[in-house]
């Protein structure tokens, strides 16, 4: 008899739910798609209220961490943790969890300290608070498992590679007490190999410049990556505050006062500088650690999961080492797939591919035409719509397309994108502009999966996790003649590789347009507007849509 089992993450970010039937991932979802709030953290009560609670058999919570609502009782060491990164004291660290015993038993105060001895009791009180609103609010009478953070995210990337074997890196600003970890892992056994304290914590540091710079730290690292491209870190002449000491990193400046000491030294330097200068840091020193880590354990397959993997640069780099055979990165690599992982790691099915990217909820033509008629918005049927969405495409309109289930994780695959060719050069501007963004790196591409070779170099080993947007490639000569609204400064993209098995609307457009114009890729960028989540619903589409006064929506069936 099958188990339908629920796996929860309601951390103070990215909460949220999966469901796995029988092995078969059956629904994923984060709460900020319905609350329309990004990084919604917090128990996740609006995305369980999206399935039938009473048909689960058990729950397995990620992270053995304290529920939201008692971590209000450390909002002054919060503010603290805030001051002693460099970050601004009114961003609370949307990461915070059980490493805090440990972390600020070298930085607070006794008094603090104290309280923070009863941590343990609030693991127990965790325990009865899940239980009672799990059965009191959605009467689900199951035994509840917890799973402990990296290892969560290290089973989200193992259990989906399609590897019988492999070693796994997880790397974040921490969980659970942890900055970084790697385990080998099998279906039937994870063995951690190597493990990083907080207090050494790239992720964290990474942050701290993000803030240092004027952005929002743990949200606009992505921007960081964008602008390195446009520095030259031989003009920061500043030494890497970090040092590997038995292949474990080592952060040499005291957090707090030391820390912003050290900010200061950089004043003096270009932005794009300091981005280059971090970028190309982090990853010459992870790229060493990965390597020492493969030539230990002689295994080469390698997975990647935890919020610094979602940087794009850094996995192309470790893609390109000659020790990697194949690299695989979760695609939602940050804290928002920790439940689908800890249901992973509870169930250890057998490892294969994962076949469905497509996990949120889908919309009837019949909600859909509801939802128009309300909107009072002109629009038309259409029994082949991609082929009407290529000729738009082909003409230079920008094309919001939304179309049966909602993706999974924090990229748009098609279902929830806008869409626009790739020949303009200035599309960056305008477009980001009218979305009311600000970004340093192009759009991303969306390639047809039997086009790839012509447009992106190296990319065998790396072609399982190109179709998530997870990683960027050298573009070929013709892919930068032919499309270079996304093509960076550096000669890369980040692309996502549409194979017709995946999303079989998606690749009929993409080939449609094909053959109106020879060009196989189209811009790809998530339907949302500035700052938002993207859309989930019809009436969130609509929205978006009417505010981002671009031309047209593809809408289920329906063209506006």
């Amino acid at each position: 008899m099958s188990k339908q089992i629920l796996g929860i993450t309601d951390g103070t970010q990215e909460s949220g739910i999966s469901i796995v039937n029988h092995d078969k991932i059956t629904f994923s979802i984060n709460e900020e798609r319905i609350t329309r709030k990004k990084k919604q953290g917090s128990f996740p009560s609006e995305s369980i209220k999206l399935i039938k609670p009473k048909n689960i058999d058990e729950i397995v919570v990620a992270s053995i961490s304290t529920p939201e609502i008692y971590l209000r009782i450390f909002r002054k060491i919060q503010r603290r943790f805030s001051s002693n990164m460099g970050i601004p004291t009114n961003y609370i660290n949307p990461s915070f969890k059980d490493y805090i015993a440990d972390f600020y038993r070298r930085v607070i105060d006794q008094k603090i300290q104290n309280n923070l001895n009863q941590i343990k009791t609030l693991r127990k009180l965790k325990i009865c608070f899940l239980k009672k609103i799990i059965r009191n609010q959605f009467r689900i009478n199951a035994p509840v498992y917890f799973v402990k953070h990296h290892l969560a995210h290290a089973s989200a990337a193992f259990f989906t590679s399609g590897l019988k074997r492999s070693l796994i890196i997880t790397a974040d600003m921490e969980g659970d007490g942890f900055s970084m970890k790697a385990y080998v892992m099998t279906q039937k056994e994870s063995k951690c190999i190597y493990c990083v304290k907080p207090e050494h914590s790239y992720g964290a540091f990474y942050a701290a410049i993000t803030s240092y710079l004027g952005f929002t730290p743990f949200l606009h690292e992505g921007k960081i990556t964008g602008l390195a491209a446009y520095g030259n870190t031989e003009n920061v002449k500043v030494e890497f505050p970090f040092n590997i000491i038995k292949n474990k990193p080592v952060f040499t400046k005291k957090n707090g006062l030391g820390l912003r000491k050290f900010l200061k030294k950089l004043e003096h330097y270009k932005k794009e500088d300091i981005a280059a200068w971090l970028q190309k840091n982090t990853e010459n020193q992870i790229c060493n650690i990965i390597k020492s880590l493969i030539i230990s354990t002689k295994i080469k397959n390698i997975c990647l999961s935890g919020g610094l993997f979602a940087n794009v640069k850094l996995n192309q780099r470790i893609h390109e080492l000659p020790e990697v055979n194949s690299v695989y990165i979760f695609p939602n690599m940050s804290d928002g797939g920790l439940a689908l992982g800890a249901t992973l790691a509870h169930t250890k099915p057998t490892p294969k591919k994962l076949e469905n990217i497509y996990l949120g909820p889908t919309y009837s033509d019949k909600r859909i035409k509801e939802t128009l008629e309300q909107s009072r918005l002109k629009y038309k049927k259409y029994n082949n719509i991609e082929k009407e969405i290529a000729k738009l495409l082909s003409k230079g309109k920008v094309v919001a397309r939304f179309n049966g289930a909602m993706e999974y994780g924090p990229r748009a695959l098609g279902n929830r994108s806008i869409l626009y060719q790739t020949t303009d050069k200035t599309v960056n501007e305008w477009l980001n502009k009218k979305l009311n963004r600000t970004e340093f790196m192009p759009f991303a591409p969306a390639t047809l999966w039997e086009k790839r070779k012509e447009c992106y170099k190296n990319i065998e080993g790396a072609e399982n996790t190109a179709r998530y947007m997870t990683i960027c490639f050298n573009c070929t000569d013709k892919m930068k003649k032919q499309s270079p609204g996304v093509v960076h400064i550096d000669g890369t993209a980040r692309p996502q590789i549409v194979k017709k098995e995946d999303n079989k609307s998606f690749h009929k457009i993409i080939t449609e347009y094909h053959k109106i114009t020879g060009i196989p890729s189209i811009i790809n960028t998530s339907f949302n507007m500035h700052e938002e989540p993207i859309v989930m619903t019809p009436k969130d589409a609509i929205r978006a849509f009417k505010d981002s006064k671009i031309d047209h929506l593809a809408i289920g069936t329906y063209l506006i």
